[in-house]
């Protein structure tokens, strides 16, 4: 195999799984896959929140958008009110540019609806005043009202919704206002200001806030594939094309390429680095003044250490000192040149040089400006 130039048939992606792009920041997802009556629940994010099942919650095998079983949420059972709770999700919904989004079915009694105004999702304070931070509910059968805060709400006129179909509602804030999307058309551009949810809030499915049962304000029905983006605004536009399957996974997403796996091939990887990032740091400063960063990732700083010698810090540190360096001094000519010392886990030294003065020659540190260096390690 020719590894200096090789041929697109020594490539191959191994692996064939649908990712979906944004799971790194995805901080809850609810599939809601189970045995029939199992009150078992999961979070399949990467945050792994912990899920608590009240009233007669349940996984149920009876109704599902994906994977042969959903959330059972029934309001007449022995009048607990069902709903799920997971206290954690809050602590990490700390952008205001955020998804969420879920599917549901149901067919309340109109009179029920009217009557309770049940509620998809609430996110609320821990106080005795049940502040609504976030919230979704029904109040007609062709009414949807968002909440995004106590008494803020912005109401949608829609098509009846109890009509015993899946449905998809996605709740879009780009970080300034909110767009409600209902099965992949935009319903408003602007459902309210973006709002940053507390940390103490508590989110739950199936209610707006968990008062018992006397409140009325429970859901009724079947909810699948509940999914919370943070940091990132899924869907813009008019309108988007529905998911047809879970996104559990980030896939083949970020994985590696294998160069000729059946024979003696070499796997190129991330190696746990972000695709975004070739390197372990690298700066752009101004050796001159201020030491003044341009550009960097991983350089917290550069300190002035004498003339023509620059200590740069690492923002996090590497793990040992078995590092390469490559430095520069912002100059092409050849009487300047730049080199590295005192190379440690938590910062290195770069160093200019002239080999002219303007009267001898020999070394001379000078402060040099655009100066740049570029870190490799493992």
């Amino acid at each position: 195999m020719n590894i200096t130039k090789p041929r697109l048939d020594q490539f191959k992606i191994t692996g064939s799984t649908v990712g979906d792009l944004h799971f790194p920041n995805v901080i809850f997802l609810a599939k809601f896959d189970g045995s029939n009556g199992s009150t078992s629940i999961t979070d399949s994010s990467n945050k792994n929140n912990s899920i608590t099942v009240n009233g007669g919650a349940q996984i149920s095998t009876a109704a599902s958008k994906f994977g042969g079983s959903s959330l059972k949420l029934d309001y007449e059972n022995a009048g607990t009110g069902d709903r799920i709770v997971a206290d954690t999700v809050a602590d990490n919904l700390t952008s205001t540019t955020h998804t969420i989004e879920f599917w549901f079915k149901t067919d309340m009694a109109d009179a029920h609806i009217n009557s309770n105004n049940p509620a998809f999702f609430g996110f609320n304070d821990s106080g005795s005043n049940y502040d609504n931070r976030l919230m979704l509910q029904m109040t007609s059968k062709t009414n949807l009202r968002f909440y995004r805060a106590a008494s803020t709400y912005h109401d949608m006129t829609v098509s009846a919704m109890n009509d015993d179909a899946w449905h998809h509602i996605a709740i879009v804030s780009d970080g300034t206002d909110y767009d409600i999307y209902l099965d992949g058309s935009r319903l408003t551009t602007d459902a309210g200001d973006s709002r940053q949810i507390n940390s103490n809030d508590t989110f739950m499915i199936g209610a707006e806030y968990d008062s018992g049962p006397s409140s009325g304000n429970y859901f009724s029905g079947y909810i699948d594939d509940f999914r919370i983006t943070n940091g990132v605004a899924r869907y813009t536009g008019a309108s988007f094309t529905l998911p047809t399957t879970h996104l559990t996974s980030a896939g083949d997403v970020n994985k590696h390429i294998v160069v000729n796996s059946d024979a003696d091939g070499v796997a190129i990887g991330t190696g746990g680095i972000s695709q975004t990032r070739i390197a372990k740091a690298w700066v752009r400063f101004d050796q001159t003044g201020s030491q003044s960063i341009d550009s960097s990732y991983n350089i917290s700083s550069v300190t002035d250490t004498n003339t023509g010698i620059s200590t740069l810090n690492f923002s996090t540190a590497m793990t040992d000192a078995e590092y390469s360096v490559v430095a520069t001094g912002g100059s092409t000519n050849a009487r300047y040149y730049a080199s590295t010392w005192s190379i440690g886990t938590s910062s290195f030294q770069v160093r200019n040089f002239s080999v002219y003065d303007g009267s001898s020659l020999g070394e001379h540190y000078i402060d040099r400006a655009d100066c740049s260096a570029i870190v490799f390690g493992n």
